[in-house]
Protein backbone atom coordinates (compact mmCIF):
# COMPACT_ATOMS: atom_id res chain seq x y z
CA UNK A 1 0.00 0.00 0.00
CA UNK A 2 1.31 3.54 -1.12
CA UNK A 3 -0.12 7.04 -0.49
CA UNK A 4 2.03 9.02 -3.12
CA UNK A 5 3.15 12.22 -1.84
CA UNK A 6 5.35 15.31 -3.53
CA UNK A 7 8.32 14.49 -5.44
CA UNK A 8 9.60 10.89 -5.41
CA UNK A 9 9.07 10.88 -1.51
CA UNK A 10 5.74 8.11 -0.10
CA UNK A 11 4.07 7.14 2.58
CA UNK A 12 4.05 3.57 2.78
CA UNK A 13 2.23 1.23 5.24
CA UNK A 14 4.58 1.21 7.69
CA UNK A 15 4.57 5.16 7.50
CA UNK A 16 0.87 5.30 7.70
CA UNK A 17 0.97 3.04 10.43
CA UNK A 18 3.32 4.91 12.45
CA UNK A 19 1.61 7.90 12.15
CA UNK A 20 -1.77 6.49 13.03
CA UNK A 21 -0.06 5.74 16.47
CA UNK A 22 1.46 8.96 17.19
CA UNK A 23 -1.50 10.56 16.31
CA UNK A 24 -3.77 8.46 18.18
CA UNK A 25 -1.40 9.41 21.45
CA UNK A 26 -1.52 13.29 20.43
CA UNK A 27 -5.02 13.38 20.34
CA UNK A 28 -5.05 11.84 23.58
CA UNK A 29 -2.89 14.36 25.02
CA UNK A 30 -5.68 16.97 23.18
CA UNK A 31 -8.59 15.38 25.03
CA UNK A 32 -6.89 15.46 28.46
CA UNK A 33 -5.60 19.14 28.33
CA UNK A 34 -9.12 20.05 27.37
CA UNK A 35 -10.68 18.54 30.21
CA UNK A 36 -8.17 19.69 32.43
CA UNK A 37 -8.68 23.41 30.96
CA UNK A 38 -12.60 23.43 31.05
CA UNK A 39 -12.15 22.00 34.66
CA UNK A 40 -9.67 24.24 36.05
CA UNK A 41 -9.40 27.46 34.37
CA UNK A 42 -12.03 30.02 33.53
CA UNK A 43 -13.71 29.85 30.30
CA UNK A 44 -11.36 32.82 29.44
CA UNK A 45 -8.16 31.15 30.20
CA UNK A 46 -9.44 28.44 28.64
CA UNK A 47 -10.40 29.83 25.06
CA UNK A 48 -7.30 31.93 25.50
CA UNK A 49 -4.49 29.03 26.29
CA UNK A 50 -6.15 25.78 25.28
CA UNK A 51 -4.72 25.18 21.85
CA UNK A 52 -1.54 26.48 22.53
CA UNK A 53 -1.37 24.00 25.45
CA UNK A 54 -2.31 20.99 23.32
CA UNK A 55 0.44 22.04 21.15
CA UNK A 56 3.20 22.39 23.99
CA UNK A 57 2.65 18.92 24.98
CA UNK A 58 2.10 17.34 21.71
CA UNK A 59 5.14 18.71 20.14
CA UNK A 60 7.90 15.84 21.72
CA UNK A 61 5.50 13.12 20.22
CA UNK A 62 5.03 15.63 16.64
CA UNK A 63 8.83 16.03 16.57
CA UNK A 64 9.53 11.88 16.92
CA UNK A 65 6.73 11.36 14.56
CA UNK A 66 7.68 13.49 11.71
CA UNK A 67 11.16 12.36 12.14
CA UNK A 68 10.81 8.93 11.95
CA UNK A 69 8.49 9.32 8.83
CA UNK A 70 9.90 12.52 7.33
CA UNK A 71 7.88 12.40 4.24
CA UNK A 72 5.21 14.65 2.59
CA UNK A 73 1.72 14.16 3.83
CA UNK A 74 2.34 13.83 7.31
CA UNK A 75 0.80 16.90 8.81
CA UNK A 76 -2.06 16.70 6.10
CA UNK A 77 -2.28 12.89 7.71
CA UNK A 78 -2.14 14.54 11.41
CA UNK A 79 -4.74 17.08 10.17
CA UNK A 80 -6.94 14.60 9.13
CA UNK A 81 -6.96 12.55 12.07
CA UNK A 82 -7.94 15.90 14.09
CA UNK A 83 -10.70 16.40 11.79
CA UNK A 84 -11.99 12.99 12.49
CA UNK A 85 -11.82 13.27 16.20
CA UNK A 86 -13.48 16.62 16.10
CA UNK A 87 -16.18 14.98 13.68
CA UNK A 88 -16.32 12.26 16.62
CA UNK A 89 -17.10 15.11 19.25
CA UNK A 90 -19.82 16.74 16.68
CA UNK A 91 -17.83 19.02 14.69
CA UNK A 92 -17.91 17.68 11.40
CA UNK A 93 -17.80 20.83 9.84
CA UNK A 94 -13.83 21.08 11.61
CA UNK A 95 -13.39 18.67 9.10
CA UNK A 96 -13.07 20.37 6.36
CA UNK A 97 -10.85 23.40 7.91
CA UNK A 98 -8.44 20.22 8.85
CA UNK A 99 -8.35 19.48 5.77
CA UNK A 100 -6.99 23.29 4.76
CA UNK A 101 -4.76 23.32 7.24
CA UNK A 102 -3.48 19.94 6.26
CA UNK A 103 -2.80 21.20 2.89
CA UNK A 104 -1.42 24.58 3.28
CA UNK A 105 0.94 23.04 5.77
CA UNK A 106 2.11 20.36 3.47
CA UNK A 107 3.05 23.63 0.95
CA UNK A 108 5.08 25.21 3.16
CA UNK A 109 6.93 22.21 3.77
CA UNK A 110 7.44 21.54 0.37
CA UNK A 111 11.29 20.96 -0.87
CA UNK A 112 13.79 18.29 0.27
CA UNK A 113 14.04 16.55 3.77
CA UNK A 114 12.08 19.35 5.29
CA UNK A 115 11.11 17.44 8.04
CA UNK A 116 14.27 16.80 9.01
CA UNK A 117 15.01 20.32 9.33
CA UNK A 118 14.33 22.01 12.97
CA UNK A 119 13.54 25.62 11.31
CA UNK A 120 11.52 24.18 8.36
CA UNK A 121 9.37 21.21 10.43
CA UNK A 122 9.40 24.58 12.99
CA UNK A 123 7.55 26.78 11.30
CA UNK A 124 4.84 24.20 10.12
CA UNK A 125 4.52 23.57 13.43
CA UNK A 126 3.56 26.69 14.34
CA UNK A 127 1.81 27.03 11.53
CA UNK A 128 -0.44 24.28 11.77
CA UNK A 129 -1.58 25.18 15.18
CA UNK A 130 -1.78 28.74 14.97
CA UNK A 131 -4.53 27.88 11.88
CA UNK A 132 -6.06 24.95 14.23
CA UNK A 133 -6.99 27.85 16.70
CA UNK A 134 -8.19 30.46 14.33
CA UNK A 135 -10.06 27.97 12.62
CA UNK A 136 -12.18 27.83 15.97
CA UNK A 137 -13.86 31.15 14.73
CA UNK A 138 -15.30 30.23 11.44
CA UNK A 139 -18.92 29.98 12.14
CA UNK A 140 -19.24 32.49 14.42
CA UNK A 141 -17.94 34.95 11.17
CA UNK A 142 -19.57 33.42 8.31
CA UNK A 143 -23.03 31.56 10.35
CA UNK A 144 -22.77 32.94 13.66
CA UNK A 145 -26.78 32.40 13.84
CA UNK A 146 -27.47 29.03 12.59
CA UNK A 147 -24.16 28.10 14.96
CA UNK A 148 -25.28 29.02 18.06
CA UNK A 149 -28.45 27.66 17.59
CA UNK A 150 -26.93 24.36 17.05
CA UNK A 151 -25.12 24.93 20.52
CA UNK A 152 -29.12 24.51 21.79
CA UNK A 153 -28.88 24.53 25.71
CA UNK A 154 -25.54 23.02 25.56
CA UNK A 155 -24.60 27.04 26.50
CA UNK A 156 -26.37 29.34 28.88
CA UNK A 157 -26.89 32.45 27.26
CA UNK A 158 -23.96 34.03 29.44
CA UNK A 159 -21.71 31.49 28.27
CA UNK A 160 -22.66 32.00 24.21
CA UNK A 161 -21.73 35.63 24.74
CA UNK A 162 -18.41 34.81 26.42
CA UNK A 163 -17.91 32.33 23.43
CA UNK A 164 -18.60 35.13 20.88
CA UNK A 165 -16.43 37.81 22.70
CA UNK A 166 -13.30 35.40 22.41
CA UNK A 167 -14.03 33.78 18.67
CA UNK A 168 -16.17 36.30 17.01
CA UNK A 169 -13.85 38.97 17.26
CA UNK A 170 -10.92 39.92 15.31
CA UNK A 171 -8.95 41.25 18.12
CA UNK A 172 -9.18 38.39 20.69
CA UNK A 173 -8.99 35.80 17.61
CA UNK A 174 -5.09 37.56 17.33
CA UNK A 175 -3.99 37.27 20.58
CA UNK A 176 -5.35 33.30 20.80
CA UNK A 177 -3.27 33.21 17.48
CA UNK A 178 -0.23 34.77 18.96
CA UNK A 179 -0.87 32.55 22.31
CA UNK A 180 -0.74 29.42 20.37
CA UNK A 181 2.10 30.35 18.21
CA UNK A 182 4.06 30.92 21.05
CA UNK A 183 3.20 28.29 22.85
CA UNK A 184 3.92 25.96 20.60
CA UNK A 185 7.08 27.55 19.73
CA UNK A 186 8.13 26.70 22.92
CA UNK A 187 6.98 23.58 22.72
CA UNK A 188 8.67 22.66 19.72
CA UNK A 189 12.00 24.13 21.26
CA UNK A 190 11.76 22.06 24.26
CA UNK A 191 10.27 18.82 22.03
CA UNK A 192 13.81 19.09 19.88
CA UNK A 193 16.31 19.47 23.49
CA UNK A 194 14.41 15.99 24.36
CA UNK A 195 14.85 14.55 20.89
CA UNK A 196 18.53 15.50 20.13
CA UNK A 197 19.42 14.59 23.86
CA UNK A 198 17.63 11.29 24.18
CA UNK A 199 15.78 10.02 20.78
CA UNK A 200 18.48 10.96 17.75
CA UNK A 201 21.42 9.32 20.29
CA UNK A 202 19.79 6.33 20.87
CA UNK A 203 19.23 6.20 17.27
CA UNK A 204 15.22 5.63 17.65
CA UNK A 205 14.88 8.13 14.55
Amino acid sequence: MEVKTDGSARLRLKDIITLSIFNIAMLVIMVIVKMVMTIAATPALDYLFYVGVMAFFCAPLYIVMSNKTAKHGTFLVTAIFCGLMMAAFGSAWFSAVMLAVGLICELLMLGNNTYKNPVRNGIGYVVYWTLYAWGSSIPLFFFKERYLKSLGDSYTEEGKQVLIRFYGSLDMMLLIGLISAALAAVGFWVGMLFFKKHIQKAKLA
